[in-house]
C-alpha cells in the first residue's frame, strides 16, 4: 500500500519532528540511516552545507553543492527519499504513483533530469472520449478539452479563463504583491470571485472544481492573488494548469529520480534523521530528535512551509518570516488507484478522463503502465471531499471511490484487483498536498520572506519556485537556486 514507513520515533514530540522526503524504504543500499555510528560522528565534521529534505529540491541542491566541490549532507526525516513524490510497485518495473506523476511541455528542468538519468517518459492515454457526470445523475461521453456544456456556460467558462490570465500578466510571478491590482486581488478568495463575476451555475461549479484540481483545497480559502500568480508561473495560461501539465508521466515513476539522485550522493544522505531545531553561531547546528547533532557553514531547509515553521530556530525567526509560515497551509487530498486485469474502459472507447459535478472523486485519469497492463484508474478526493473521510478507515474511502469510478465508467470498476490510497494530510512529514496555499492578505502583508536567506540558512521546495510553482519542475528549479546562493556566500 505504499506505506512511508514513519511511525516510531519520527512522532516524538507530537509530530513536531519535521524533513520532509519521499522515496521506498531500503531500495538504496548505500543510504545511511540515523544510529550509533553516526551518534558518534554527527558532531564532529562540519559540512559546507546541510540539507534539511531529501526530495527533489533538497537532492537537487545537494547535487549542486557536490558538483561545485563542496561537502554535503543531507538530513531526511523518513525512511525513503523523494518528498511528495511515492510510486507503489503493482508489478515488476511498473508502478502507481502516489504523489506527484506530471510533467508537461515547457518543464524543461524535469525532463531535462529525467534524460540526463536515463528515465524515460510517455503519454498520458488521451486516445478515446472522456466523460462527464451532472449532478443530477447524466453520464455523457465527449471529446476535447471541455465538457459538454450549454452555449450560454461554454461562453461564460471561455470568458473566465480569457479574463483570469489577462488579469495574470499583470502579476510578477517572483513579486505578485507589486502589482497594480494586487491589493484589491489580494483580499479576496477564489470562490469570492467566482461568485460576482460567472453567473452560470455550470460554469461556476467547472471554474471550482479546476481550482480545487491545482490547489487539493477550496477556492474559498485561496487568495485569488496566489492563483493569479500559479497561472503566471505556468507561462500565462490557465489551461496549461488544468491540461498539459498532466500530459507526460515517467516510466517506472517519477520517485525514482530521487533515488539515483540519492544514490550517487552515497553516504551523504542520511534517513530517519528527523530535525526538531536549527541553531547558529559561528556555523549552524541541526538537532535531531534522536539527540544526534550536525554543524555545517550553511544550510538549505527544503521541508513544506507548514513543518518549517514548527522546527525550533535559535536565534528566533524575523517577525515577518515567522508570522508567514504560520499562514502556509497545505490542501487536502486522498490520492486513489484502482488496478484492474485489464483498463476495460478502453475497450468502450473511454480514455478514462471524468470530470464531475459529484464527488467524494470528482477527476480522474487512466493511469495504466505504458503497455496498458495490468489497467489502473487514478482519482482525487480533493478539498472538502477529502476531509469528510477524515474519521474513517481505508475501507470506507475505498467504497466511495470505487462507487465514483463506476458511476463514470460502468460496474466492473466496482472489481479491482488491487486498491492503493495515500491521505496526504496524514503524513506527518508533509501534512497534506498538493503544496502551501495563500490565504487572503498574506501575499501583501508579508510578501515571502523565504526568497531571502536569514543569515546562514536558505529555503527551497516546489512552492517557492517563480516558474512552475508547485511542480516538480519547480522545486528543481527552486533547489538549485538556493544551493547557489549557499555556495556564493560561503
Amino acid at each position: 500500500m505504499g506505506r512511508e514507513g514513519i511511525r516510531r520515533r519520527e512522532l516524538i514530540a507530537g509530530g513536531m519532528a519535521v524533513v520532509a522526503g519521499g522515496a521506498l524504504t531500503g531500495a538504496d543500499g548505500t543510504l545511511a540511516a540515523e544510529g550509533p555510528r553516526s551518534r558518534r560522528s554527527a558532531g564532529g565534521r562540519l559540512y559546507d552545507v546541510a540539507v534539511v529534505g531529501a526530495g527533489l529540491a533538497g537532492l537537487n541542491a545537494a547535487r549542486v553543492v557536490r558538483d561545485a566541490g563542496r561537502s554535503v549532507i543531507v538530513l531526511e526525516a523518513r525512511q525513503r527519499v523523494g518528498g511528495r513524490n511515492l510510486d507503489h510497485e503493482i508489478a515488476p518495473g511498473k508502478v502507481v504513483e502516489l504523489g506527484g506523476e506530471w510533467a508537461g511541455p515547457g518543464q524543461d528542468r524535469v525532463l531535462g533530469l529525467a534524460r540526463d538519468l536515463g528515465v524515460r517518459t510517455f503519454a498520458t492515454y488521451s486516445r478515446g472520449d472522456s466523460v462527464y457526470f451532472r449532478a443530477g445523475g447524466e453520464l455523457q461521453a465527449y471529446s476535447g478539452g471541455i465538457p459538454p456544456v450549454d452555449p450560454v456556460s461554454l461562453g461564460e467558462l471561455a470568458t473566465t479563463i480569457a479574463e483570469l490570465n489577462r488579469m495574470a500578466t499583470s502579476v510578477p510571478v517572483d513579486a505578485p504583491w507589486t502589482a497594480p491590482s494586487a491589493f484589491t486581488w489580494d483580499r479576496q478568495t477564489c470562490q469570492t470571485w467566482i461568485s460576482e463575476n460567472i453567473s452560470s451555475p455550470v460554469a461556476r461549479n467547472l471554474t471550482e472544481l479546476a481550482i480545487r484540481s491545482v490547489y487539493g483545497e477550496e477556492p474559498k480559502q485561496i487568495s485569488l492573488l496566489d492563483l493569479l500568480q500559479a497561472i503566471g508561473s505556468v507561462g500565462g495560461d490557465l489551461n496549461t494548469l488544468i491540461g498539459s501539465s498532466q500530459s507526460i508521466r515517467f516510466v517506472g515513476g517519477p520517485q525514482q529520480l530521487s533515488k539515483i539522485l540519492a544514490r550517487r550522493l552515497g553516504d551523504a544522505v542520511r534517513m530517519g534523521v528527523a530535525i526538531t531545531a536549527i541553531s547558529q553561531g559561528t556555523d549552524v547546528t541541526l538537532h535531531s530528535t534522536a539527540g544526534n547533532s550536525y554543524r555545517a557553514r550553511r544550510a538549505i531547509v527544503t521541508v513544506p512551509k507548514t513543518l518549517a515553521g514548527r522546527i525550533t530556530f535559535d536565534p528566533p525567526l524575523p517577525p515577518a518570516l515567522d508570522q508567514f509560515l504560520q499562514r502556509q497551509p497545505n490542501g487536502s487530498v486522498v490520492k486513489v488507484n484502482a488496478i484492474y486485469r485489464t483498463p476495460f474502459w478502453r475497450e468502450k472507447g473511454l480514455n478514462g478522463s471524468a470530470t464531475s459535478e459529484v464527488g467524494p472523486i470528482r477527476v480522474t485519469y487512466d493511469n495504466s503502465p505504458p503497455d496498458g497492463f495490468p489497467g489502473v484508474l487514478v482519482g482525487f478526493m480533493e478539498g472538502d471531499d477529502s476531509r469528510a473521510f477524515y474519521g474513517v478507515g481505508r475501507a470506507a474511502r475505498r467504497r466511495a471511490a470505487l462507487a465514483s469510478f463506476a458511476r463514470y465508467f460502468g460496474p466492473e470498476a466496482l472489481r479491482p484487483i488491487a486498491y492503493v490510497d495515500l491521505d496526504w494530510a496524514r503524513e506527518p512529514f508533509t501534512r497534506g498536498a498538493y503544496g502551501s496555499i495563500n490565504p487572503p492578505g498574506v501575499l501583501t502583508s508579508l510578501h515571502d520572506p523565504t526568497a531571502e536567506a536569514f543569515g546562514a540558512l536558505h529555503y527551497a521546495s516546489s512552492d517557492s519556485s517563480a516558474l512552475w510553482s508547485g511542480y516538480m519542475d519547480g522545486a528543481i528549479r527552486s533547489g538549485e537556486q538556493a544551493a547557489a546562493a549557499a555556495l556564493a556566500s560561503l
